[in-house]
């Protein structure tokens, strides 16, 4: 029965994986997008929004899982709670691998990628200090609760830039990008194969996500649970950018929808897919 239950989970997860990732590669590989045209100045207003956004989804992820980590010391913690956001995010392994697969050196990429990771412990680190002060509170106050974000999100700004001014001599003593090297769209199998296989980072954290908080998001439908899933995994990856492009971008709307949204449906359609696969999951494990 064991194995069984494990040989099924390894094929729901693949085929979430799968069919996820298909949602966003098929529209980047099939169709053009339509023409573009943000202000600089306004992306770095939704730079600090989008970061904003990823502090929301880490603070509700925590919330409904905090039961879980009340039983894990307080050091590994903070450590797995990181790996978590940053597997969600695709940051533990995926985004720097992608980079060098496309054309980034692999010492230079290893050093870019120190500052992301440093980011997301300080915010773990941030979450397990002061959130269980402000949660402990009989009354919810969302002020509270947005100060504290708006805060830990300029207090991430400064710890990323401190970060890269630091490594930006070692960063000038390795190979540098080459953009006539680097690889676009459409891409090539030695570019989706990676893609797909890497893919499982997100997913199996996504798994992992839905395990920690089923108790907590019970009372919904399973469609329910899997679009709570897909929203926290559109407010921790910035998917709301998405909106920005469908806004700013031009031509027919429902195909600025269709384009743009491309990360939007990857993103409900892993959170939809993990939710079915934990029902059928247990309709293996509970058969009538």
């Amino acid at each position: 029965m064991k194995k069984n239950y494990l040989a099924l989970l390894i094929t729901f997860i693949v085929l979430t994986s799968i069919i996820a990732l298909s949602a966003h590669a098929l529209i980047l590989h099939y169709f053009n997008p339509p023409v573009i045209n943000i202000d600089p100045e306004l992306n770095q207003v939704i730079g600090f929004i989008i970061r904003f956004a990823m502090v929301i989804g880490a603070i509700l992820i925590y919330l409904l899982s905090k039961e879980t980590w009340k039983n894990i010391k307080p050091f590994y913690s903070v450590i797995l709670f990181a790996v978590l956001i940053m597997a969600l995010t695709e940051q533990l392994f995926r985004s720097p691998m992608m980079e060098i697969v496309a054309g980034v050196p692999w010492a230079y990429q290893a050093l870019s990628t120190i500052p992301s990771y440093i980011s997301f412990l300080t915010l773990s680190l941030l979450i397990f200090l002061f959130l269980p002060v402000i949660a402990r509170k009989n009354k919810f106050n969302l002020l509270k609760y947005i100060f504290f974000a708006a805060l830990t999100t300029a207090i991430l700004f400064f710890i990323r830039k401190l970060a890269n001014d630091f490594l930006s001599p070692l960063l000038a003593l390795v190979p540098q990008i080459d953009m006539t090297k680097l690889i676009h769209p459409p891409y090539g199998m030695d570019v989706m194969i990676p893609a797909y296989i890497t893919f499982l980072e997100p997913t199996i954290a996504c798994f992992v996500l839905f395990y920690l908080i089923k108790n907590n998001v019970g009372n919904f439908n399973t469609l329910s649970k899997g679009l709570i899933i897909g929203g926290l995994l559109i407010l921790i990856h910035g998917g709301i950018y998405s909106l920005v492009q469908i806004a700013y971008s031009e031509g027919n709307i429902l195909y600025r929808v269709f384009y743009y949204g491309q990360f939007l449906w990857e993103y409900l359609a892993l959170g939809i897919l993990t939710a079915y696969s934990f029902v059928l999951l247990g309709s293996s494990r509970h058969p009538q």
